[in-house]
């Protein structure tokens, strides 16, 4: 890049940010340059453009090159301003020009399956946090409180508090159940109306796992510990609905399948310094409401009682 005048870097765009690559040209903020990763401010506080090198974590909310870090140069720093707009993020050495469309990872729901948490490393206060705001979101109790104990705690560009609520808003959307439904759009309301109280960019990645992105690793291990390791993503047999199904997860899993989960587990933990540890605190957290939910006895149904007859009072 360093020998060219200019040149055209053909990048894959992500569907949550196609409209503003392609849209109106406008100046964007730079928020944040890195040797892997660009951050621009598209405007609206939670709308953040990712330009990403291929050797960079794949955030969904991207466009995404096919050169590593190593052959790229940024050329701006933090605070500097570039166009985004007709199809390219203009840099002032090259053009990344949104060449194609990238599917961005996001969970798959899937009932509840066998307990598949006990993978997770011990999830501490944040998982506590998370399990609490989960609890009051399954029980149709107010989330605010849980969730403004959660949102721009931290430092760095994605406070501990966010990516636990990540985590939280992950779980929901992968589990296949109206209640978890019913608990994710409380969630997701809730974060909205504190969103200035994090950063653009945990704010962005907040609104995108309320949709159920995530980077693929973390969206694939989500889903695989929803549904329960050994089983697939909708097993055969499988109702709807919160309740465990099978064995202990220790009897599911073969060595190959244990193998791949735990190496999975070791790459979310190895995001950022501690943003993949943070995030699992709160899937940890967010499966334990799960499923302390569902081992709450309900009361059975009693038959209504039988209806005396009142044959009599109608004959004329």
């Amino acid at each position: 890049m360093d020998d060219l005048d200019l040149t055209l870097l053909p990048a894959a765009v992500s569907p949550l940010v196609a409209g503003e690559v392609a849209g109106t040209p406008r100046r964007c903020r730079v928020l944040g340059a890195f040797p892997t990763c660009l951050y621009l401010d598209l405007g609206a506080h939670e709308r953040v453009l990712a330009v990403l090198a291929s050797d960079a974590v794949a955030l969904p909310i991207g466009v995404r090159l096919a050169m590593p870090s190593s052959e790229i140069r940024w050329g701006v720093e933090p605070g500097a301003h570039v166009v985004v707009g007709e199809g390219r993020v203009r840099l002032p050495r090259a053009d990344v020009v949104a060449a194609r469309l990238l599917r961005p990872a996001r969970v798959r729901p899937a009932p509840r399956g066998s307990a598949g948490d006990g993978w997770l490393p011990e999830p501490g206060v944040l998982g506590d946090l998370a399990h609490d705001l989960t609890a009051a979101a399954l029980a149709g109790r107010s989330t605010d409180k849980g969730v403004r104990g959660l949102v721009g705690v931290g430092r760095g560009l994605t406070p501990s508090g966010d990516d636990a609520l990540c985590g939280v808003l992950l779980t929901l959307a992968a589990v296949d159940a109206p209640p978890a439904r019913r608990a994710l759009s409380a969630v997701r309301t809730a974060v909205r109306s504190v969103l200035p109280w994090t950063t653009s960019l945990s704010a962005a990645l907040l609104v995108a796992a309320g949709a159920g992105y995530a980077v693929p690793d973390v969206a694939r291990l989500v889903t695989r510990l929803v549904s329960g390791p050994g089983s697939t993503n909708r097993s055969a047999g499988a109702t709807p609905g919160l309740s465990r199904a099978g064995a202990p997860s220790s009897l599911l899993v073969d060595p190959r399948e244990a193998s791949d989960l735990s190496d999975l587990v070791d790459r979310v933990l190895a995001i950022g310094h501690t943003s993949g540890r943070d995030l699992l605190s709160g899937v940890s957290g967010a499966l334990r409401a799960v499923d302390a939910l569902d081992s709450v006895p309900r009361p059975e149904p009693r038959p209504a009682p039988r209806p005396e007859s009142q044959e009599g009072l109608h004959r004329g």
